[in-house]
């Protein structure tokens, strides 16, 4: 099949990650798939599909396909005018939850073209949200490149957070950053540890508690990230999916997640993470404070995680795609 994805760009954030995993599986598996950029949007993530730059994403700059894939509302109408293949629209997450443009953004959902939804959670929001009914397709995560390395704390003595800080000026005011904050600083009275903290937007934050501060500009500079802690928090509030904590744990390091929702899909409570509620900063202190301080129970849940995230491939997720795009046919 010929499928093309009409993006904005490949920058740093999660639906860029997604759609990059996503082409190369298709790739893969042996699918003509092509991405439509313009030439102002920037290119972080290698890809194996072909990149087509154009001035602007128009009806017109949308090659001919079987299938065509917009995955966020500002590309859904280039996308449907062009009328050069069926469209299909992949939500990433629902916009209106967060774009100031949110009447625009849900008349996206509402133009008769299939959607595919990334999470149980995320298809009930859709389906409450807009009355339409979706088919899920589920995240992956690479494991030949997220998987475990040695960890420093071995060596040190102090183990590890690993924390990803998202810039609320750039428009991600649901990530809770500020309540990972406060609650580090919580356990900080009780507990020497060091912080690593990785902000793709390279924006400045202030922190009471001293970190290193890293910038992650491949999978592969980030899943040593992941490795080298001995815990990785997760503070969102609402996620259509969330590829963190899987990859986290594919990475062999326990997990602290909210219940943001989309991660429902993948994350056990008390089995391969734990759960703890939305802003909850004294839940999430204590969760952290008794990993931190609980050995055997970091590591079965590291385990535990690792062993679970094996099956949650990029191969996996094409195969949905690929079978939801053969059933329209």
């Amino acid at each position: 099949m010929k499928i093309v994805f009409p993006v904005l760009s490949l920058e740093m954030g999660g639906g860029a990650r997604f759609i990059y995993h996503l082409a190369n599986a298709l790739v893969d598996k042996g699918h003509d798939v092509e991405v439509v950029m313009p030439e102002k949007g920037l290119q972080v993530w290698p890809l194996r599909a072909k990149l087509r730059r154009v001035k602007e994403l128009t009806p017109y700059s949308i090659p001919s396909a079987d299938f065509i894939l917009p995955n966020f509302y500002l590309t859904v109408k280039p996308a449907w005018e062009s009328r050069r293949g069926q469209v299909v629209r992949l939500s990433l997450g629902y916009e209106p939850l967060w774009v100031s443009e949110s009447e625009t953004a849900k008349q996206t959902y509402l133009i008769g073209a299939p959607i595919m939804s990334i999470s149980q959670w995320h298809r009930q929001l859709l389906l409450q949200e807009t009355g339409l009914q979706s088919t899920v397709i589920s995240g992956g995560v690479d494991t030949s490149t997220f998987r475990p390395y040695p960890k420093p704390s071995a060596l040190t003595g102090r183990k590890n957070i690993f924390y990803i800080m998202r810039d609320p000026t750039s428009g991600y005011t649901w990530k809770g950053g500020s309540d990972f904050l406060q609650a580090v600083n919580q356990v900080k009275e009780h507990i020497d540890f060091e912080l690593t903290v990785s902000i793709p937007e390279n924006a400045q934050f202030a922190s009471a508690v001293p970190c290193r501060v890293k910038t992650s500009t491949t999978d592969q500079e980030l899943a040593q990230l992941y490795a080298e802690a001995d815990l990785f928090v997760y503070t969102s509030y609402f996620e259509a999916f969330g590829l963190p904590p899987l990859e986290a744990m594919a990475s062999g390091t326990a997990v602290i997640s909210t219940d943001c929702g989309g991660n429902r899909d993948y994350v056990r409570s008390g089995e391969n993470c734990l759960l703890v509620p939305p802003s909850d900063i004294d839940q999430l202190s204590s969760a952290i404070r008794y990993l931190l301080t609980d050995e055997m129970e970091r590591q079965r849940l590291a385990n535990a995680g690792h062993l679970f995230a094996q099956t949650w491939t990029w191969q996996r997720t094409a195969d949905q795609v690929e079978a939801f795009l053969l059933s329209l046919k």
